[in-house]
């Protein structure tokens, strides 16, 4: 077994382990009767780390070794994504949630799209993407939770 497998399946062990942790520190939050309640979120939160890190050993171990050895990093993407999500923490409170996570998940899915998904159909697919969940996670936040979200220029939602 490679030094990078080795390092991804302890990766793959601390996320569970961390996951765990996290969950059973969550059970310590006082609950109040009612389906959504202050450890809600935690709880999930918890789960999904115990899932990934699951998933993440999984998938080390049935990776092949040729494909371990054929992959690059490209610091191109690494340096787009980078700068794109340090502008977006720049603009966030200024142009409010919504428009700045509109922009920013537009714009990281054309970075991250492969060049046979970069046309206009998919340019289309993107934005509505885009859009869909930012307001997905908008509406969640503001009426669901009750958790007021930074508004910015975007006032009559």
């Amino acid at each position: 077994m490679s030094l990078s497998k080795k390092k991804e399946i302890a990766f793959g062990i601390i996320i569970v382990i961390l996951g765990a942790f996290y969950l059973f520190m969550t059970y310590q939050i006082e609950s109040k009767p009612g389906v959504v309640d202050a450890r809600t979120v935690p709880k999930i939160l918890g789960f999904l780390m115990v899932l990934l890190g699951g998933i993440q050993i999984f998938e080390t171990l049935k990776l092949k070794s040729k494909e371990e050895e054929s992959k690059s990093i490209d610091t191109g993407t690494v340096v787009k994504t980078s700068s794109l999500i340090l502008v977006y923490i720049a603009v966030f409170n200024k142009i409010g949630f919504l428009l700045s996570t509109i922009i920013f998940l537009f714009l990281q899915f054309s970075i991250l799209a492969p060049n046979d998904m970069k046309g206009r159909k998919y340019f289309v697919i993107n934005g509505i993407i885009a859009i869909l969940v930012s307001l997905l996670v908008y509406m969640s936040f503001r009426y669901g939770l009750k958790i007021m979200l930074p508004q910015g220029i975007v006032t009559f939602i």
